[in-house]
C-alpha cells in the first residue's frame, strides 16, 4: 500500500515534527534527538547551555536538519506520484516541513537578530522564502490554514530565533535552577502547548501580564528584557516588511525612581496645562500601537496606591485617560512587571491591591538566588565567574583574571551566600580585578569584615604580608590618621601608609 514515508521513516518525521514544537530548553529535547538520531546521535549538554568551554549549541543540529530534508524530498516525490496523504500524513507532512524549513533560514534570521541597526529590519531573503514555501505547501491543502500561511510562518520563525538568542544570551547557569528558568521564560512567550501558539494563541498572547519575582540581582529585567523583545511581530508580504522594530517595542519604567507626578505621566501621557510643567501634549509609555510592545514596569510593588488603581483599569478593560484629559485611549500592548517584594505581605498589610495583584498572577516567573544555583553544582561558581569575566576583560586575559577571581573567593568567601546574587558577583569580580580583593558589605556591619579578618588568621589561611597589610588598615580606620595608627603600631607614618591594605582599607569603609 502506497504511503509518503515507511512505518520506521513516518516515526521519525513525527518525532522531527515534535522537536520542532517542544521548548528547546528541556530535557525532552534531548530524547528526541536521541530517538531520531539513534547510533548518529553525539552526546552533549543535557540542556542547552553556555559554559566556560562550550557555547552551548548541539552538534546534532545539522544531522538533524540532514534528516528532515531528506524525509521531506520522500514526501514530495510521492505526492508527485498522485498520492493522496489522509489527514495525519497531512499534518505530521506539515509539521516535518516547518522544521526543514526553519533550519533553512535559521542562519539569515539570526543575522537580522544580531544586526547593530535594529530599528530597520531588513530582511531580503523573503522572496527567496516564498518560493520555497510554494514548492513545499502552496498545492497542498495546508495552505488554508491559518498556522501555514506564509507571512505568518515568516513572522514565526524570527521570533523564534529572537525568543532562543535572548534567552540563551541572558539566562546564564548550568544548574537545574537556571535550567527551568530557561524553559519558564520560554512558556512565557509561546506558553506550554506551542502548537496551540502556532495556530491562534500568538495573537492573544499580549492580553496575559506577566510577572517577575525574585531577590534584587537576579536577573529579573533580564527576564522582562528576553521576553519583550520576542514578541511575535506580524509581516506584511506586500512591503515585505515587519509591522513593527523589536527594539523600540520594549520601553522599561523604573517606578521607584520616579515622584508620583512624573510616574502618572511618565505611563499615561498628560495633557497640556494638566500640571506645573506640562507645557504640551505629552504620550505616555502606555499608549502603543501594536500588539508586539511591551511595556516593563519594575519594582511595581513600589507603585503608589492611587496609580495601582488607574494600572487595574488598564489591565481591565485596555482603556486609560491622560493625565488631565477624558479622551479615552487604548493599550495595545503587554505589561510585564517585576519586584523583589513579598506582595502576599504587601496585600496583607494593605501597601499592594489583592485586585491588582490577581490581574497580574497569570504569568508568573521566579528567578533562583545566586545561592540556590550553586548549591546545585559544584562547577557552577567557576562557570559564571567565567562568563562573568569575559564580559568585563579582553578575552586574552579572561581566563586569567577568572582563575585569579575563583581562588580569591573559595579562600576567602568560601561558604558566602551572595546575598547581592549574581549583580554581585559582578561586581566583586571587578573588585578583585582592580584591588585583588573582595569585602561584603555583610548586612551593614562592620563587626563583620573585622570577624571575617579574624576567622581568617585563626585558620591560617593568611601569609605574613596580608595580616600585617590589613591589621594596619584596621587600626588606620580607627584612628584615621597615620601618625596615631604609627603611635599604636609602635612604627613610622610611612610605614603605615607603604604597607596598609587598601583594599581592605575600602572593605572596612563600605562594611
Amino acid at each position: 500500500m502506497q504511503t509518503l514515508w515507511t512505518t520506521k521513516n513516518l516515526k521519525t518525521a513525527q518525532a522531527l515534527g515534535d522537536l520542532g514544537f517542544t521548548n528547546p530548553f528541556g530535557e525532552e529535547r534531548i530524547a528526541l534527538e536521541k530517538q531520531i538520531l539513534g547510533e548518529d546521535y553525539t552526546p552533549a549538554f543535557h540542556v542547552w547551555v553556555i559554559t566556560p568551554t562550550h557555547q552551548g549549541f548541539s552538534p546534532n543540529l545539522a544531522k538533524l536538519s540532514k534528516v528532515a530534508e531528506t524525509l521531506l524530498q520522500q514526501a514530495q516525490q510521492q505526492l508527485n506520484t498522485g498520492y493522496s496523504p489522509n489527514t495525519k500524513e497531512w499534518d505530521i507532512y506539515g509539521e516535518l516541513a516547518l522544521y526543514a524549513l526553519y533550519y533553512r533560514y535559521e542562519s539569515l534570521f539570526y543575522q537580522v537578530v544580531i544586526q547593530t541597526n535594529i530599528s530597520r529590519i531588513d530582511t531580503p531573503f523573503f522572496a527567496r522564502f516564498s518560493k520555497e514555501w510554494q514548492h513545499i505547501f502552496g498545492n497542498t491543502p495546508l495552505s488554508q490554514q491559518q498556522q501555514y500561511q506564509c507571512t505568518h510562518m515568516f513572522a514565526l520563525f524570527f521570533q523564534i530565533r529572537r525568543a532562543f538568542h535572548f534567552i540563551f544570551r541572558a539566562i546564564l547557569g548550568t544548574s537545574r535552577a537556571a535550567a527551568a528558568l530557561r524553559m519558564s521564560v520560554w512558556q512565557s512567550i509561546f506558553g506550554y502547548d506551542i502548537r496551540r501558539y502556532h495556530r491562534s494563541l500568538y495573537s492573544r498572547m499580549h492580553e496575559v501580564s506577566t510577572l517577575i519575582l525574585g531577590e534584587s540581582g537576579t536577573g529579573k529585567e533580564l527576564v522582562a528584557s528576553a521576553i519583550g523583545l520576542a514578541r511575535y511581530i506580524p509581516f506584511d508580504g506586500k512591503s515585505q516588511r515587519f509591522e513593527g522594530d523589536y527594539g523600540q517595542d520594549f520601553q522599561a519604567v523604573h517606578l521607584a525612581a520616579l515622584p508620583l507626578t512624573l510616574l502618572e505621566s511618565e505611563l499615561f501621557g498628560h495633557k497640556k496645562g494638566s500640571f506645573t510643567g506640562a507645557t504640551s501634549d505629552r504620550a505616555g509609555y502606555l499608549e502603543t500601537a501594536q500588539h508586539s510592545q511591551s511595556v516593563f514596569l519594575d519594582e511595581i510593588g513600589e507603585l503608589p496606591a492611587e496609580v495601582q488603581v488607574k494600572l487595574l483599569r488598564v489591565l481591565q478593560n485596555r482603556r486609560f485617560q491622560r493625565v488631565g484629559d477624558n479622551q479615552s485611549r487604548e493599550f495595545y500592548g503587554k505589561i510585564i512587571s517585576a519586584t523583589h517584594r513579598d506582595l502576599g505581605a504587601a496585600i496583607e498589610q494593605g501597601h499592594f491591591r489583592a485586585d491588582l495583584y490577581y490581574r497580574l498572577c497569570s504569568d508568573i516567573i521566579r528567578t533562583p538566588s545566586l545561592a540556590t544555583q550553586l548549591a546545585d553544582n559544584a562547577d557552577e561558581l567557576h562557570h559564571l565567574i567565567t562568563l562573568v569575566t569575559a564580559k568585563i576583560v579582553n578575552t586574552d586575559i579572561a581566563n586569567e583574571v577568572a582563575k585569579e577571581a575563583h581562588d580569591w573567593i573559595r579562600q576567602h568567601l568560601p561558604n558566602y551566600t551572595w546575598a547581592g546574587n549574581m549583580r554581585e558577583l559582578e561586581q566583586c569580580v571587578r573588585s578583585i580585578l582592580i584591588h585583588g580583593a573582595y569585602y561584603p558589605a555583610r548586612g551593614g556591619n562592620i563587626k563583620d569584615c573585622k570577624q571575617q579578618f579574624a576567622n581568617e588568621i585563626m585558620a591560617g589561611n593568611l601569609d605574613h604580608d596580608t595580616v600585617i597589610g590589613r591589621y594596619y588598615a584596621l587600626v588606620y580606620s580607627q584612628t584615621q590618621n597615620y601618625e596615631a595608627a604609627a603611635q599604636r603600631l609602635n612604627t613610622n607614618w610611612r610605614t603605615v601608609k607603604s604597607r596598609m591594605d587598601m583594599a581592605f582599607l575600602e572593605g572596612l569603609k563600605s562594611c
